[in-house]
C-alpha cells in the first residue's frame, strides 16, 4: 500500500466519523419533527373540521370556497400589523423537544 492510499484511508476514517454521526443526528431530528407534525395535525383536525362544518353550514357560503380557506387552519400566519401568530401547539413537548433538538443540530455544524 502507497504512503498516500494510506494516508487517504486514514482522513476517510477520521473525517467521515463525525459526518455519519451529523448525519444520525439529522435523521433523529427529522424523526421528532415527523412525530411533532403528527401530533400537531391530529389535534388540529378536529378543530378544522369544526370550522369548516360551520362554515359550511352558512348558505351564502360555497363548500369548495369553506374548504380551501380553513385548510390551513391551526398554521403560522400573519397577523394585522405584520407581526407572526404562531402556529397551533408548537407548544407540544415533543415539539418543543425537536425545535431543540433542530437548534442544537444547527448549533454543532458550525
Amino acid at each position: 500500500m502507497s504512503p498516500r492510499t494510506l494516508l487517504f484511508a486514514v482522513a476517510v476514517a477520521l473525517l467521515g466519523s463525525p459526518l455519519s454521526v451529523l448525519a444520525d443526528k439529522a435523521s433523529d431530528v427529522a424523526a421528532l419533527e415527523a412525530q411533532c407534525e403528527a401530533e400537531r395535525e391530529a389535534k388540529i383536525k378536529p378543530l378544522r373540521e369544526m370550522e369548516i362544518a360551520k362554515c359550511k353550514a352558512d348558505q351564502r357560503n360555497d363548500a369548495a370556497y369553506c374548504e380551501r380557506y380553513w385548510k390551513d387552519y391551526g398554521s403560522a400566519r400573519s397577523g394585522i400589523n405584520g407581526v407572526m401568530i404562531p402556529r397551533m401547539f408548537g407548544d407540544l413537548p415533543v415539539c418543543v423537544a425537536a425545535f431543540k433538538a433542530r437548534k442544537a443540530l444547527a448549533d454543532d455544524a458550525r
